[in-house]
């Protein structure tokens, strides 16, 4: 089971671990705290239930185990502040991932989010062979995520009109690939 500890750049002591059954209640009360946000960056648009989330998070760790997914969690003095996911792409897209984090709001801007996005990416390339690349999306307003995104190597490559609508006002997504050895050649002719 992966593990790492490493200091936020606040002094925040941080655990980034992979989930367990026993998490959902936790990760629930993480992930209503982002929901709740205004313009959260996420496309849940609802609260979910304790039931809701042991599903969830039980559907997730039948992936992990499969290997088609590897997700970590940041802990902070025993509670979940966050998490990141990276989900293999079926078929013929089977050399990428889609890669995903959240964080409840006091915890951002600190380096758990980049430590959280660098250690499910190595970690999903040590367990899922032949990924290549990942990618993700991002709507037009989370400013600080493109910051992030693009900081490790990501770039856009498309956008998503009013692809979301939130209290009546629309966002676009863009879309993001950390290109594999393949774009990257592809890239530079």
């Amino acid at each position: 089971m992966a593990r790492k500890e490493f200091t936020a750049k606040n002094g925040t002591q941080v655990v980034l671990r992979e989930p367990v059954s026993t998490d959902a209640k936790s990760m629930m009360k993480y992930i209503n705290s982002v929901i709740r946000e205004r313009r959260s960056g996420i496309v849940v648009d609802r609260p979910v239930t304790l039931k809701q989330e042991e599903a969830w998070l039980k559907a997730r760790l039948e992936e992990i185990r499969k290997r088609s997914v590897v997700m970590l969690v940041a802990e902070v003095d025993g509670r979940i502040v966050g998490n990141c996911h990276a989900s293999r792409r079926p078929w013929k897209e089977n050399h990428r991932a889609a890669i995903g984090v959240a964080l409840v709001k006091s915890m951002r801007g600190i380096g758990i989010g980049r430590a959280l996005m660098k250690e499910t990416m190595d970690l999903s390339k040590k367990r899922m062979r032949g990924l290549e690349s990942f990618d993700l999306s991002v709507l037009d307003y989370n400013e600080a995520a493109q910051v992030l995104y693009r900081s490790l190597g990501f770039v856009r490559v498309g956008c998503i009109p009013d692809a979301m609508k939130e209290d009546g006002e629309y966002s676009d997504e863009m879309l993001m690939v950390l290109p594999g050895k393949h774009e990257r050649r592809a890239r530079k002719k």
